[in-house]
């Protein structure tokens, strides 16, 4: 197919990127309707500042994410597959509303075209369209400029400096970039470090972990009733093969603004008509490694919960649970890390 693309003329690889796009939209419209389960993601990033006492610039972003599910094997009802094929971005930034937009190949989910139009505090907008082959080079480019009310006339690609095919593509890779981290086993493989910090006794870690647990409760609740918040919502609608229910799974993170944010907890839910499960993670406020995790899963009318305790160097120290099997707190370790990958990720494309 990429051969079939890359001898084709200029102007049939436009045709045939304007009639996915096409085709692409339609399917956005449609996600979600005639009975069918949806299947997308939505990541919500709120961000603010406060400039003085009475003046805040609330920052937020939001993601969406459309993708198709298909089997490697089709006689299997495991080993599936996600196929992204939209995404789009719309951010705010001191009252000013931008957006963007990549287009994925249907085929092997390669950046076909990428949009975005921006306005800068003055009212000065910029609109950009990015065409590219199969091997990510530009095959055209459209730049408009102009002032709101006023329309856009086409101009050339010195006109602004507010973005280039390259930086349009490497924003669309860091974005697919979190959701493959998400969506598959990406970066599950290494990661908890070994450290070797001094640890206070197990009753004192105990006391600690529940004092700073309590605190972040707190903070979570200061945090939804703030002018500026600081946190990051991700929902996701899933339908993983045709014997199963459609799912919802919904991540909040809760970070302070610092020179570098720091999560101080994540909560996750996925939820179905055949089961639900809710986990919480607690990080250190001093070294914002993981110190605490919660799950509570409901099956068929059955609940259990498990609650772990982790020392200054990642080690289990004490184990609850009302389940006959308890583990050691290790897959637990590893989700957290996944979750927190994910955070770093989006803080630093929002820095």
């Amino acid at each position: 197919m990429n051969l079939t693309v890359l001898g084709q003329s200029k102007a049939d690889q436009l045709k045939r990127i304007r009639a996915i796009y096409s085709q692409a939209k339609q399917q956005v419209a449609n996600n979600g309707k005639d009975g069918q389960a949806p299947l997308d993601m939505n990541i919500h990033v709120s961000n603010g500042s406060m400039v003085s006492e009475d003046f805040a610039l609330d920052d937020e972003t939001d993601v969406h994410y459309y993708f198709t599910r298909s089997k490697k094997e089709p006689d299997t009802d495991f080993l599936e597959q996600f196929s992204c094929y939209f995404i789009s971005e719309y951010w705010t930034s001191h009252g000013h509303d931008r957006s963007r937009e990549f287009l994925l190949d249907p085929e092997d989910g390669h950046l076909l075209f990428a949009y975005m139009r921006g306005e800068t505090d003055a009212g000065f907008i910029v609109e950009t369209r990015y065409y590219y082959d199969a091997k990510g080079n530009l095959i055209h480019q459209i730049h408009k400029t102009g002032n709101e009310g006023q329309g856009l006339s086409e101009t050339s690609p010195n006109s602004h400096s507010w973005n280039d095919a390259n930086s349009e593509r490497k924003k669309y890779q860091e974005y697919l970039d979190i959701f493959n981290r998400l969506m598959t086993h990406e970066g599950l493989l290494g990661s908890s470090n070994e450290t070797h910090r001094s640890t206070a006794s197990k009753a004192d870690r105990l006391k600690s972990i529940r004092s700073t647990y309590a605190e972040a409760k707190q903070k979570i609740e200061q945090d939804k009733k703030s002018e500026v918040p600081h946190n990051i919502t991700i929902v996701c609608h899933d339908l993983k093969i045709e014997n199963y229910a459609p799912e919802t799974i919904e991540l909040n993170y809760y970070f302070d603004q610092e020179e570098h944010p720091k999560c101080y907890f994540i909560s996750y839910h996925k939820s179905s008509m055949m089961f639900d499960l809710y986990e919480e993670y607690l990080f250190d406020p001093k070294t914002h490694d993981l110190s605490f995790t919660y799950s509570r899963g409901r099956e068929e009318g059955v609940e259990r919960e498990w609650r772990y305790y982790y020392n200054e160097n990642g080690h289990c120290i004490e184990r609850l649970s009302n389940a006959e099997e308890i583990g050691d707190g290790y897959s637990e370790k590893v989700a957290a890390n996944k979750y927190l990958q994910v955070f770093r990720m989006l803080v630093d494309n929002n820095e």
